[in-house]
């Protein structure tokens, strides 16, 4: 199918650690349905990741490139993560569910109370080594579809800085997945980033005014609700951090669902031309809160070879599903009620 018979679409990719292994298999479903042209994509931490090997693959190669990426990238997750913790005691036997062993999670304890700098004095991070080795960054810099969006967060001010094709780089890469407790600040042009999930996860607003696509498809990993309230001091940190990462996000969203709701009540003789694209903007949702949901959010951190294949699985299944019930609604209708998802209280 040409890309004239395809259907526009641009792709927004939460981050969420490991999580994101569940955003490749949705990726790849996507990929070999055939009838979708990809124009942009924006993405943060695991998400940014994603966002990056999406865009470089349809770059030089199309969807089989892409995938090729997708894998690529995953897989050197996958077997850093095996030879990281290939120790006696195991690190990586959890719980069934994907939960991390005692040993791995006691280091993670210490990581509340010493800098990065105290537990990594060389600076060892073998997600530097697998971006460089993944990634391409040159095709990226050089072509104008797809549109790539990636967030990070200014540590002196807060504000999310967005980075675009032709500054995509590993650093970007890192620091939009730069977890302070764990990992080094990134300075990029003398400025230091952390997390693009403190900010924006994803950026949702430069696929309404810098992409073409009339059709948003959000890929969701963290969960739109839990129905359990935590009770245990390590089970509210991770709410905490859960929320705080999911926070500048429903902002964002509710302020485009107020803003649509808004528009919808104007006459369009008096629509500029932010109205006017807000107005036509449709949103679809892809959510993992079935197959995450139950999961504990320390399970981010799991990036074992198994548990990476098992996310990729249900993100696969849960791409096949909104084909299956969504596909008509691309290029006609939006998929889901903004104003029910992000105004009202349940």
């Amino acid at each position: 199918m040409t890309t004239a018979h395809r259907i526009p679409l641009s792709l927004a990719l939460q981050g969420g650690g490991s999580h994101g292994a569940f955003t490749w298999g949705v990726l790849e479903r996507l990929l070999d349905d055939g009838r979708l042209h990809i124009e942009g994509v924006s993405g943060t931490s695991s998400g940014a990741m994603n966002a990056t090997a999406l865009a470089e693959g349809l770059a030089v190669g199309g969807a089989v490139a892409a995938k090729d990426r997708l894998q690529r990238f995953w897989e050197a997750v996958g077997a850093a993560a095996t030879e990281l913790f290939a120790h006696p005691l195991d690190f990586t036997q959890g719980g069934g569910n994907g939960s991390l062993s005692s040993v791995l999670s006691g280091y993670l304890g210490f990581a509340h109370f010493f800098a990065p700098e105290l537990l990594d004095p060389l600076e060892i991070n073998p997600l530097r080594r697998i971006v460089n080795e993944s990634f391409d960054f040159t095709p990226l810099r050089q072509t104008a579809e797809p549109r790539i969006f990636v967030s990070a967060t200014s540590v002196r001010t807060g504000k999310i800085r967005v980075f675009s094709n032709a500054e995509i780089s590993a650093d970007v890469l890192l620091a939009s997945a730069c977890l302070p407790a764990l990992h080094r600040t990134v300075e990029i042009d003398g400025e230091p980033y952390w997390d693009g999930g403190y900010s924006g996860n994803p950026p949702v607003f430069p696929l309404i005014f810098d992409s073409q696509a009339a059709d948003v498809l959000v890929v969701m990993l963290h969960p739109a609700r839990r129905d359990t309230v935590p009770n245990t001091a390590e089970g509210i940190r991770e709410r905490a951090l859960e929320l705080s990462f999911n926070a500048a996000f429903l902002r964002e969203m509710r302020a485009i669902a107020l803003a649509k709701e808004q528009i919808a009540l104007q006459e369009p003789w008096v629509f500029g031309r932010f109205e006017r694209r807000l107005r036509r903007v449709r949103f679809h949702f892809i959510e993992a809160q079935h197959s995450l949901g139950a999961m504990e959010a320390s399970t981010r951190l799991n990036a074992t070879p198994e548990f990476l294949q098992s996310l990729r699985a249900a993100g696969r299944a849960a791409a096949d599903l909104w084909l299956e019930r969504h596909y008509d609604d691309l290029g006609t209708k939006p998929s889901v009620d903004l104003a029910h998802m992000f105004l009202q209280n349940d």
